[in-house]
């Protein structure tokens, strides 16, 4: 069956002198495997990770891996790949997406926040520092497993396993102390775009998140692209 669809570009494995298996999430079709071979046409500026491209498609009934004929650039990311910071921002977010991602269900709606995160740490000159932050607990909601900030005195520790505050204290990373805790209800209160934290603090919420995410998320492990941020983050 052909198709024409939009897709973000989650992974590209070279198979050969110009093939390249690509994993992709795309608007209408999900996560779709599909193999593609550069061309005049086809450049491998097309598939680098997070590209936001239009593509034609070939899917092959019980197949693994479809079929990739054409494909073309919708929304070019150039400030991302020109900024450091940004870079290792997209460069997180794609390892994020990767490890979330396992099911091929169509969610247009997961889709759009993805589009919509990309585009805006390309335009956007400020107001991007905690975009990871904001990110990961976005992303939580499209998958049903978004911590509940019912934070209260007779409930003033997180758990992570249950997402959500509790009267009974956990270990890490099982749940928060209270200190932790409170720092984290504060965040899930405000837009956590604007918020205006300390690096160190920023450090604790990412840990608290990566800390939940791997409860919530089967096979959830370690991500490469962590060091850098923090590197480019606290510089």
């Amino acid at each position: 069956m052909r198709l024409s669809d939009k897709a973000i570009v989650l992974q590209s494995i070279k198979h050969g002198d110009k093939k390249f298996i690509l994993k992709l999430y795309t608007n209408n079709n999900g996560l779709v495997t599909a193999a593609v071979a550069l061309n005049k046409n086809i450049r491998s500026s097309n598939i680098f990770p997070l590209s936001l491209i239009n593509v034609e498609l070939i899917l092959k009934q019980n197949k693994e891996v479809h079929q990739v004929t054409e494909i073309s650039s919708y929304y070019i990311l150039s400030n991302i790949s020109n900024s450091l910071p940004k870079l290792s921002i997209a460069q997180f977010l794609n390892e994020i997406l990767i490890k979330a991602i396992k099911e091929s269900a169509t969610n247009k709606h997961l889709y759009e926040f993805i589009e919509s995160t990309l585009t805006y740490l390309n335009d956007t000159e400020t107001e991007f520092i905690n975009l990871h932050l904001y990110f990961l607990i976005e992303l939580t909601k499209y998958f049903g497993v978004e911590p509940q900030n019912n934070y209260a005195l007779q409930a003033p520790f997180f758990d992570c396993r249950e997402g959500q505050f509790s009267p009974m204290a956990l270990a890490f990373p099982l749940g928060l102390n209270k200190e932790d805790s409170f720092l984290f209800s504060e965040f899930l209160k405000v837009n956590a775009l604007k918020s205006k934290i300390s690096n160190e603090q920023r450090q604790i919420i990412l840990e608290i998140l990566l800390a939940y995410y791997r409860l919530h998320f089967p096979g959830f492990n370690t991500i490469k692209s962590l060091e850098v941020l923090k590197e480019v983050s606290s510089a």
